[in-house]
């Protein structure tokens, strides 16, 4: 089988922790052959185990006619520009999420993939972790009965983010996620991660969203950094979710999923899942939680397959991108909600897509 020429754009923490290592577990099915980085060092080192080329201007990778596919790994102010670039020159595009800003730019990523007749996935790569699988798959079987209550909180302690590389920096002008010019907050950057999977287990979609944000972090000049919020599906289902990245040190708990239904009730506790606790000045340590399962190599693994696999067979995606759009439109309610203090009214017009 001839190897899937792909290009790297953005080679910061999710690129060297996720999608290097995914290319590596199929380098049977794909090649890296350039990377872009407005870091040209971080890109040289993405590139070096490949021999690929690398480049500090990203439209010089995606000028290149020997790349069939693009991965964009960038944050989501740039996602438009890009991905109706590479759609330009005919390339397949795995677009990290959130999707992009507003739903203008991912109409316009839509529209732009539509015409050039290229495959166009967003990264939402719990869809992928196979325990948000197995849980889907429950459902589908029925083994809960309708589902009535929904919660997925996610919160990380600053010993994990020291483990990034992070630490410090997130949230604060040191970090683009702190800049108000560019940087929406925790709830468009992991808040969507939880609204997909709140309408996914759903099965319908929200009608109404409601929002709390606060700033937490110390150097935060403004963007928030934490999320409490509530959605109302269609059906009576009630979604809710609280997201923080600054909790004590020895906070235990990174993701906790809690299904209730009519007849039974599922649980997925990363804390239950822990293989070994470390106890130290610096707090608590619990290595298997955040390695073993939500950056797991698996699951960007398992998604990189499947959009080679609907390039290769000429297929759609699993999760179309529309369902992308649907997420990003319900989550830029919730951040509507909590700018107004008001709770947001959503109708079919503001979520479009059927949930996959």
């Amino acid at each position: 089988m001839v190897r899937l020429a792909l290009g790297l754009i953005g080679c910061g923490n999710i690129a060297r922790s996720a999608h290097l290592p995914a290319m590596a577990r199929l380098a049977d099915r794909v090649r890296l052959v350039a990377t872009a980085d407005t870091s040209l060092a971080a890109a040289e080192a993405a590139a070096a185990p490949w021999g690929a080329d690398a480049y500090a201007d990203w439209r010089r990778l995606v000028e290149r006619r020997d790349i069939t596919a693009v991965v964009i790994a960038t944050p989501e102010f740039v996602h438009e520009e890009q991905v109706v670039a590479a759609a330009a020159t005919a390339k397949h595009v795995l677009c990290e999420k959130p999707m992009c800003r507003s739903l203008a730019e991912a109409d316009c990523m839509l529209a732009a993939c539509r015409r050039a007749g290229v495959v166009l996935l967003i990264g939402h790569s719990r869809r992928f972790t196979r325990r948000y699988m197995e849980v889907r798959r429950a459902l589908d079987e029925g083994a809960i009965g309708a589902v009535r209550l929904l919660r997925e909180n996610e919160r990380r302690t600053s010993t994990h983010m020291a483990r990034m590389g992070q630490a410090g920096t997130r949230w604060t002008p040191a970090h683009w996620t702190g800049d108000p010019a560019v940087g929406m907050g925790v709830t468009l950057s992991h808040g969507i991660h939880e609204v997909d999977l709140l309408r996914w287990f759903a099965g319908t979609e929200p009608v109404s969203a409601y929002a709390e944000q606060a700033v937490t972090a110390e150097g935060n000049i403004g963007v928030p950094d934490l999320v409490s919020f509530v959605l109302r599906f269609a059906g009576g289902a009630i979604g809710g979710s609280e997201i923080s990245y600054h909790p004590p040190a020895s906070y235990p708990a990174y993701h906790q999923l809690e299904l209730y239904g009519t007849e039974g009730v599922i649980r997925a506790r990363d804390h239950e899942l822990v293989e070994t606790t470390t106890y130290d000045a610096n707090g608590v340590h619990f290595p298997g939680t955040y390695d073993l399962f939500l950056h797991n190599v698996t699951a960007y693994t398992r998604q990189l397959a499947e959009f080679v696999g609907a390039i290769r067979g000429g297929r759609d995606v699993c999760m179309p991108p529309t369902e992308a759009r649907a997420a990003l439109a319900v989550t830029l309610a919730l951040i509507k909600s909590a700018r107004t203090g008001r709770e947001v009214v959503l109708g079919n017009a503001a979520v479009p897509g059927a949930v996959a």
